[in-house]
């Protein structure tokens, strides 16, 4: 087996990136179950703002505690002051870190936080609509685990994501899964520094700023999927850029180019 610090590895983001489930998720979900909860008065404007922030926007992908924050300020909400301070200061963007915050001292917007959280988890299980991966992801994956390992980093619920890829027979090709309950995107990727794998053999596949974030801070490559371009960044990844990534071929240039077609989709 290679060492890690020979061994490639590709983190790879599940909703919005490999599985086309994201849009649904904020739109069914997220956004409508938030407004029921908070008793949200403008709901119209609020689930426009929601889409923006979550879906059509740089904020893209923002976990979903720090997206719901975002959203309850938009619509002036009050009475949210523990939900923020453990929004900014928690080491994990969780249900279970924020049942351990409720533990300490409970508090009604913690609670109602915490009641949308494992409210969305339930429904978004029990949908019945297909949650398919983009085209061109099962042959993508394939290529990216011939040529080094290959991790699920998401912010997801670990069960949620586990489920959609078995069913898409993605997990085939992935040697582990670091979803929600294993930390933010940025401290994951850090760990797999610690361990032993070279900055320079690491790569970040994603479609939002959370993504390009992590990678970032923590100096290793970034490969966007594009919004609305999604199958034929996985086309690209597969039939040029993993290759290139690992023989060394990918310069600085390249990465950057990478990133400002990913803020031009964006923008």
């Amino acid at each position: 087996m290679t060492h890690k610090t020979e061994a490639f590895a590709f983190c790879v983001d599940s909703d919005g990136c490999a599985m086309n489930t994201m849009t649904y998720k904020h739109q069914l979900f997220f956004g409508p179950i938030a407004a029921d909860i908070f008793e949200i008065t403008d709901r119209d404007a609020f689930l426009k703002e929601w889409d923006r922030v979550n879906l059509y926007s740089r904020t893209r992908g923002v976990n979903r505690f720090v997206g719901l924050v975002m959203g309850l300020e938009y619509a002036g909400l009050t009475g949210i002051d523990r939900l923020k301070r453990w929004v900014d200061t928690t080491s994990s963007l969780s249900n279970a870190s924020l049942e351990a915050e409720i533990a300490k001292e409970a508090s009604t917007d913690l609670e109602k936080a915490l009641a949308w959280s494992n409210e969305v988890n339930q429904q978004i299980k029990a949908y019945q609509g297909n949650a398919l991966a983009f085209p061109g992801v099962l042959s993508g994956l394939e290529k990216l685990h011939q040529l080094g390992r290959v991790f699920v980093v998401s912010s997801a619920n670990k069960e949620a994501v586990q489920e959609e890829w078995q069913d898409q027979g993605l997990m085939v090709h992935i040697d582990d899964l670091y979803c929600q309950d294993r930390g933010k995107k940025e401290d994951v990727i850090a760990r797999l520094i610690q361990e032993g794998y070279q900055k320079d053999h690491l790569m970040m596949i994603g479609d939002s700023p959370g993504d390009l974030a992590a990678a970032e801070q923590n100096q290793v490559a970034f490969f966007p999927i594009l919004v609305g371009k999604e199958a034929g960044s996985w086309a690209d990844l597969k039939n040029d850029v993993a290759h290139a990534f690992v023989s060394g071929d990918l310069s600085d240039l390249d990465l950057n180019s990478l990133k400002e077609a990913f803020w031009d989709n964006l923008d």
